[in-house]
């Protein structure tokens, strides 16, 4: 136990009612708005009335819709200047008021060089529970496309229609393009195979007769065409249906050669995709090893895992890992992994057991499971998911087997509150629409109280083509160029499925490590200072929320030192330094101390979720600690998102981005684009693992139900009072949230805490507001240097409160509160000891106050 142990606030007593609403009501744009519907003419009425009630919903995804109610709109430009157009136009801004919060602005914020209009095309999909107003809606894009003029009293829709390339119905190209499948297509067949595999994800139907049909429909198809049905798995609770199928090469090969469609798979209307197979990692470039020469402890982990990983197998009999694993295999994927071939898994393990090995840490005290998802392909250097399985099937056993009984067999790893996904499926970044795989961690999570901690994602090369930019020349300033193409191309750089999960931790990387050797022949450094990587994966995440989250140390992600003919700089994947060190297979069966370096995304997962096992521990100590039993009453999953988050701070990378990024023109705008690059900022879990005299944390969590909130209480140090100098606040909440599948808004429970009104005269800081209230975790950092005006006893209040957001909320939520108060040096006050005795004299108390 530290000297200075985290402290924990006292009960929040009874649940309160939500504070009363307040504000002006409609605006007055609004109300104008609504006096200028009153004059639409009839027909325009008649028109609108059809859409009202919430018969039709205009959203930015189609997954868990049913076919015969969805319109596509192709959008001439970009979603955003359709939204603003139509919101311009009076009597058509009722498009956007029920779903405009989920559809994201423009993804080329810093861009300074326009881009091809091709490249700027969006779509929106209108969904209809209403005929009538299908019908008359695609009578009216008819009319228009065809030159007539529009009817009496509808002209205004050509504001909209404008904006529009086409509105059609779901069809071939939305199955197909997108997806990935194509491309992989191609390159399995130049690779030579005969037999292609593909995900064939179904429109999902509720009713088990409407889906065996449509099972027994595509299965025809499928065999028709001399192919076969390899897996298939229905999980009703996110929606989801699908097959896995091999499919001839001939009879798939006119569908990207020569555009043909004319194939009765591919026009099957219970089809809504085809999805590539299988996930693929980045496999090593040259044969680099060094040797592990450090001398290891006698310790031997104890207790039962606390984290799991599923990855590749790692190299079990490794020094660094040897009797440090519980490798669950029931899929049997230790046959076909030769161990020289064993990479990513043994990497992610050593990363999470030892961290950098150049730093030198010790180990956790805990073993390791260890759950094998992928395994070395046949044919190319890497480890993929098998062909003959669906990745979002696999994970689904895969947590069900850690915590449920199964037969005569119990749960197999229950005690495990962090899953590491230290994986990015290449071909599905996040496009507005939610993945499969994202919505299953999503209902995994709230199901299982477990958090998925997920990468955010790779990038392979830097495009400075999306920046005005001279010749370039190594006296150039490298670190802003690199720094402003990588903000630009946002378009290309997005998060990686399923780092768009609500409930999940998603994770970044930042620039730098231990390492001090220089980079390979040809590769330089484009950063001198600890910056996001240009390896990130970029938010924003669903409906706008932050993502990634945070940050932590990912390596040095050096660049080629000239540029390719497609002006871009391709960043170093190979086994040589630097890097983070971690443990590698050798160049034989028999090496087990092999080390080398790697850098990206996954290792900065890897690194999170070994904090979240140290966090672990200080919370398993704070149990003795007076109200401690408090910790057990939420689940240690929340807690530990909630703990390993709290540290997060932009730092000096937010002053940087800031001084090269930000202008006249984006000023206004500028908070919510960086928030993409940095999230809440970088993790630093030794501000949270102990207190010190100046710094104060202390936790407090609750269970509220609908429109129910809670008050906790933190009270100020006296000696605080009237004294000037910097001092910072830090709040984090933290929870996960049920979720409803067929509502696009799909996170049923939103809390949210109030920032404090009181004496402290601090400013909010950091990350965007307005975002932070989007997700399952809102992280805010005040600051200010005012004089504190208060008296002895005084408190900061923080109102908790709990509201429904997509459909009726029927569970009660657990949350996880972290507070911590930090003054400066030049203060010159000892602020733990006060707060620590104010906290030992209250006793719980129930909120009358509203």
């Amino acid at each position: 136990m530290p000297d200075r142990p985290l402290l924990i606030l006292p009960s929040p007593g009874d649940p309160l009612p939500p504070p009363p609403r307040t504000g002006r009501g409609g605006s007055p744009h609004r109300l104008s708005v609504e006096r200028q519907k009153e004059r639409l003419s009839p027909q325009f009425k008649r028109l609108q009335k059809a859409f009202d009630d919430r018969r039709v919903r205009l959203q930015a995804e189609a997954s868990g819709l049913v076919p015969e109610e969805v319109v596509v709109l192709e959008t001439a430009g970009t979603v955003d200047d359709f939204i603003r157009a139509v919101e311009r136009v009076p009597g058509l801004e009722w498009l956007t008021e029920i779903e405009s919060e989920g559809i994201p602005p423009d993804d080329d914020f810093f861009a300074t060089v326009e881009r091809p209009k091709k490249d700027v095309r969006g779509c929106l999909f209108m969904i209809f529970s209403n005929q009538q107003a299908l019908t008359q809606m695609m009578s009216l894009w008819k009319n228009w496309e065809s030159g007539k003029t529009l009817p009496h009293g509808l002209g205004r829709w050509k504001y909209l229609f404008h904006q529009l390339h086409k509105i059609r119905r779901w069809g071939v190209k939305d199955r197909l393009l997108k997806t990935g499948v194509l491309d992989d297509w191609r390159k399995r067949v130049e690779a030579g195979q005969e037999i292609v595999p593909c995900e064939i994800e179904m429109w999902f139907s509720q009713n088990v007769n409407r889906r065996r049909k449509s099972r027994d429909r595509v299965a025809h198809l499928v065999e028709n065409m001399g192919g076969q049905i390899d897996d298939e798995a229905s999980i009703p609770e996110i929606r989801y249906h699908a097959f896995l199928a091999d499919l001839p090469v001939a009879q798939v090969r006119p569908v990207w050669e020569a555009g043909e469609h004319d194939i009765d798979l591919i026009q099957c209307q219970h089809i809504q995709f085809f999805r590539a197979s299988g996930q693929m990692f980045t496999s090593l470039t040259d044969d680099f090893y060094d040797q592990d020469q450090s001398v290891l402890s006698d310790g031997r982990p104890t207790g039962r895992p606390v984290i799991a990983l599923f990855d590749a197998l790692p190299l079990q009999a490794h020094r660094r890992l040897q009797g440090r694993l519980v490798v669950d295999d029931p899929d049997g994927f230790e046959f076909d992994a030769p161990a020289v071939q064993r990479q990513h898994g043994t990497a992610m393990a050593s990363l999470i057991v030892h961290g950098d090995l150049a730093v030198d840490e010790p180990p956790l005290q805990r073993p390791l499971y260890v759950r094998p998802i992928f395994r070395p392909h046949e044919w190319v250097n890497t480890e993929v998911l098998p062909d003959g399985m669906l990745v979002v099937d696999l994970i689904h056993r895969a947590v069900r087997r850690m915590f449920e009984e199964d037969g005569n067999e119990g749960p197999i790893a229950p005690d495990v509150a962090i899953i590491n996904l230290s994986i990015g499926i290449q071909d599905r970044p996040f496009d507005h629409a939610m993945s499969p795989l994202a919505r299953l961690l999503d209902w995994l999570s709230w199901r299982y109280k477990v958090l998925f901690v997920v990468s955010a994602g790779n990038y392979r090369y830097v495009d400075l083509s999306t920046i005005d930019q001279e010749p370039q020349t190594l006296l150039r300033d490298i670190q802003e160029d690199v720094i402003r193409a990588v903000a630009a191309d946002a378009r290309n750089r997005r998060i990686l499925s399923p780092a768009e999960a609500l409930n999940a931790l998603t994770v970044a990387s930042t620039h730098e490590d231990a390492s001090v050797e220089l980079p390979p022949p040809g590769w330089i450094d484009p950063y001198h200072s600890d910056l996001p990587s240009p390896f990130n994966g970029q938010g924003m995440g669903y409906r706008r929320g932050i993502k990634p989250d945070v940050l932590a140390v990912g390596g040095r992600a050096v660049v080629s030192q000239s540029l390719t003919e497609e002006e871009t700089r391709e960043i170093y994947s190979g086994p040589r330094p630097p890097g983070l060190r971690v443990a590698s297979p050798g160049a034989n069966p028999g090496d087990r101390g092999a080390v080398r370096y790697s850098r990206g995304t996954s290792n900065a997962t890897a690194l999170v979720s070994r904090a979240c096992g140290m966090l672990y521990d200080v919370l398993d100590e704070l149990r003795m600690e007076p109200r401690g039993e408090s910790i057990e009453g939420i689940p240690r999953a929340i807690w530990l998102k909630a703990l390993v988050t709290h540290g997060a701070e932009w730092g000096a990378a937010g002053r940087l981005l800031a001084r090269i990024l930000k202008n006249d023109d984006n000023s206004q705008q500028f908070k919510e684009y960086v928030t993409r690059l940095l999230g809440y900022g970088a993790v630093d879990i030794d501000r949270v693992r102990e207190c010190t005299a100046r710094r104060v944390t202390a936790l407090g969590g609750g269970k509220l139900a609908q429109d129910e909130s809670h008050i906790l209480r933190f009270p100020l140090p006296p000696s605080l009072a009237g004294k000037r100098g910097s001092r910072r606040l830090a709040i984090t909440l933290a929870w996960f949230s049920p979720v409803n599948q067929q509502h696009q808004g799909r996170r049923r429970a939103a809390l949210a805490f109030k920032p404090p009104k009181g004496p402290l005269h601090v400013d909010r800081q950091e990350a965007y507001a307005h975002a932070t209230r989007r997700g399952t975790l809102q992280h805010e950092v005040f600051e200010g240097k005012r004089a504190a005006t208060f008296v002895g006893g005084e408190e900061l209040e923080i109102r908790v409160s709990c509201r429904a957001d997509a459909g009726a909320l029927e569970d009660e939520v657990p949350y996880a509160l972290a507070v911590t108060l930090e003054v400066a040096r030049e203060i010159g006050v000892d602020i733990y000891d006060e707060i620590r005795a104010a906290l030992h004299a209250v006793h719980v108390r129930p909120d009358v106050t509203a």
